[in-house]
């Protein structure tokens, strides 16, 4: 059985998708907190002077992420089991893809591309704002931790994050009647709004709400949502993979710094950037043309009569 099978029929508008948002800022917040805790006890991480940040997220990154986002997972779930309980309830899957003229070769290797173009773009947006300690405590991570790092960022996220933010709330929205042009400009713009919010500082909110637009316009034309977790998969671990391959990179040090750093200018930086704005308006430009431009694969299917369970006369 799929594992899409109960959250299909669980199709949140806004005030459905502000209480998974808020079921995943509180009761995930709670219970990574009480797993941090108790793993950095049993790890023997509390020093003299209590606890520290570095002591709960050094190794422990993916047992606390995955405690957090298995919080919203799980009342989707339930949300969906309880509505799959109707027999007029029609349900939108959440993985249906249509990808035009193209295969998944060819899509993967466009999305790949048209990520890290977009990824370019935004780094001096990022680099303009204060990185969190919390994040520069993790690069730091990278050298001696690198496969916590990597499945929390590289993996986790963009399947937990994914399914949550594009595969259940941006899919609810779109169920919904009226313009079809505006009803997906607006499940788009309000799941990425949120995919800002629940990062909850400003360093990735801003950035999260540009890319989530962009991943929220490919799931609407594609419909598909290993589409949109290969895109965030690329955009985490191009981030890491950097720091793999350039260990001398200052984490507290902006992109731009510390390519000049490394080059004594900044000038591949900004060829970078200009290459990111190219690359990422072509890849807009046949994503546009080759997908399909009005997909109807989600507005939900008329339950047939023939489906429900039969009338029992005797009853």
């Amino acid at each position: 059985m799929s594992i899409f099978s109960k959250p299909k029929y669980y199709k949140p508008e806004f005030g459905g998708s502000l209480l998974i948002i808020l079921v995943l800022i509180l009761g995930g917040s709670i219970l990574s907190g009480i797993v941090a805790v108790v793993a950095t006890a049993i790890s023997g991480g509390f020093s003299a002077e209590g606890i520290s940040t570095e002591n709960i997220m050094s190794g422990k990154l993916s047992l606390v992420y995955f405690a957090q986002m298995i919080v919203p997972v799980i009342f989707i779930w339930l949300m969906g089991h309880v509505r799959s309980s109707n027999p007029m309830e029609a349900p939108v899957k959440v993985d249906a893809p249509h990808l035009g003229k193209f295969n998944w070769l060819t899509l993967g290797i466009l999305l790949m591309f048209l990520t890290l173009g977009m990824a370019w773009i935004l780094d001096p947006v990022t680099s303009a704002l204060p990185m969190p300690d919390a994040f520069k405590q993790m690069y730091e991570n990278i050298s001696f931790s690198p496969v916590d790092t990597l499945v929390s960022v590289a993996l986790m996220a963009p399947l937990f994050e994914e399914f949550v933010l594009r595969g259940t709330i941006e899919r609810g929205l779109l169920t919904r009647k009226g313009d079809s042009r505006k009803t997906a400009a607006v499940a788009i713009l309000w799941s990425a709004f949120l995919f800002g919010v629940m990062h909850l500082n400003l360093w990735q909110a801003i950035p999260a709400f540009i890319i989530g637009c962009l991943l929220g316009w490919v799931y609407y034309r594609s419909h598909s949502i290993w589409a949109v977790i290969f895109m965030h998969f690329v955009n985490n671990f191009s981030s890491i993979a950097l720091f793999w391959a350039l260990p001398q990179m200052d984490a507290d040090a902006t992109s731009r710094e510390n390519f000049k750093m490394l080059t004594g200018s900044d000038m591949l930086y900004w060829i970078l950037v200009g290459s990111g704005i190219v690359i990422t308006i072509a890849g807009i430009w046949l994503l546009n043309k080759y997908l399909p431009k009005n997909p109807q694969s989600f507005k939900p299917k008329d339950v047939l009569l023939a489906e429900q369970q039969p009338f029992n006369p005797t009853v």
